[in-house]
């Protein structure tokens, strides 16, 4: 985990020892309840709390990685799938008193996905749905391979949902693979002759993982995809109050900032990289000037009371603190902000002065070699 992403340290401990003692309890009384046997008791609370270890261990693993979905722009969201993960086990309790083929795990698992990566997302349903076996009577292989499997094909079908992503054609065919799924581990498997009454359960399945399916692409293009699309579209003008205040204190970092923000903006969509985050935080570049300091110890906490997104500011860091850029487009960043200085510096003695634009941007080139700023980057 990097540096930052995970501030409250000592919350993030009480929710992870929260996880594993509501699993292992709930799962141990249910089991006294439903068995009134020692043995199933310490069977299902063994295997819920090693299970939740598990999950545990693969989130924090994803995290130390930088791997779980949308980590460089949301930050590391813990608590979020705590949430997810405790709801999901309320779930997994009351479907033991569901019929075996209206169990919504498609939807569980999608959604612990969603909330962390594939990998973690396979784990945690994986783990809910084996103490939902475990409390049901009469519950056979077959019915974990069936939700398991319908699982696994949901997540990878909503793997690439971004912004632009169209959830109808993952939705249509996660559930025909459930109904598939159902039809040959269940209603094939029944002593009686096949008709439509038991189709009904299925359907109902079916129709709820629908609307639930839809509902889960909503949440998670508010909390995740676009959770800062309205901060970073309040950013993009050049009119935004920070913007103002440098003007007004420095016209000439303003002007710096702005042209650094364009130059940057051109290189960033020729290397098809992220054009709206390079130029947005080339605009703010220079906003410590507002303060006469512009060191990012000192300017971190406006943009921290400003609300800016943490890819934002990861990038701003990596750009203030003289250190190797681990970011793309902080290489961008930097190497746009030298030619735009190298140039206000050569106007500034002559106004008519001529340029060799080529013999400048490979002068910076060479140098930001030389001092080995481009050695841990992964730009090219």
């Amino acid at each position: 985990m990097k540096k930052g992403e995970n501030k409250n340290l000592p919350v993030s401990v009480i929710m992870q020892v929260l996880m594993v003692v509501l699993t292992g309890g709930t799962t141990c009384i249910c089991s006294w309840f439903l068995n009134d046997n020692i043995y199933y008791v310490i069977r299902g609370g063994v295997m819920s709390v090693m299970g939740t270890l598990v999950v545990l261990y693969v989130f924090w693993l994803s995290a130390e990685k930088g791997k779980l979905d949308f980590q460089k722009e949301n930050g590391v969201n813990f608590g979020r799938f705590v949430i997810v993960y405790l709801i999901g086990l309320v779930m997994a309790l009351i479907c033991q008193m569901l019929p075996i083929s209206g169990w919504p795990y498609m939807i569980m698992f999608t959604a612990l996905a969603c909330f962390s990566n594939m990998a973690c997302g396979i784990t945690a349903g994986s783990v809910l749905l084996m103490i939902s076996m475990l409390l049901t009577s009469g519950a056979g292989v077959e019915i974990f391979i069936l939700y398991f499997m319908s699982g696994i094909v949901s997540v990878a079908l909503f793997q690439n949902m971004d912004e632009n992503f169209q959830a109808g054609v993952s939705v249509i065919l996660s559930t025909l693979f459930l109904l598939v799924c159902e039809t040959a581990n269940i209603i094939m498997f029944t002593e009686k002759q096949i008709n439509v009454e038991q189709f009904v359960v299925p359907a109902i399945n079916l129709a709820v993982s629908v609307v639930g399916l839809f509902v889960l692409v909503k949440l998670y293009d508010f909390f995740v995809v676009n959770r800062y699309k309205n901060k970073y579209l309040e950013l993009d003008d050049v009119e935004y109050m920070l913007l103002r205040r440098l003007k007004e204190k420095n016209p000439e970092a303003y002007y710096h900032s702005i042209h650094t923000a364009r130059l940057s903006e051109h290189i960033a969509k020729k290397l098809q990289l992220d054009e709206i985050l390079t130029k947005i935080s080339s605009y703010y570049l220079q906003v410590g000037m507002i303060l006469e300091e512009n060191r990012w110890e000192s300017v971190k906490k406006i943009f921290e009371i400003h609300k800016f997104p943490p890819a934002v500011m990861e990038i701003l860091e990596e750009c203030l603190n003289d250190s190797r850029p681990k970011r793309k487009e902080t290489v961008i960043i930097l190497f746009a902000d030298e030619v735009v200085t190298t140039l206000q510096e050569i106007f500034k003695r002559d106004i008519d002065a001529e340029v060799d634009y080529t013999e400048i941007v490979d002068k910076i080139y060479h140098e930001k070699i030389v001092t080995g700023l481009l050695r841990e980057n992964p730009i090219t």
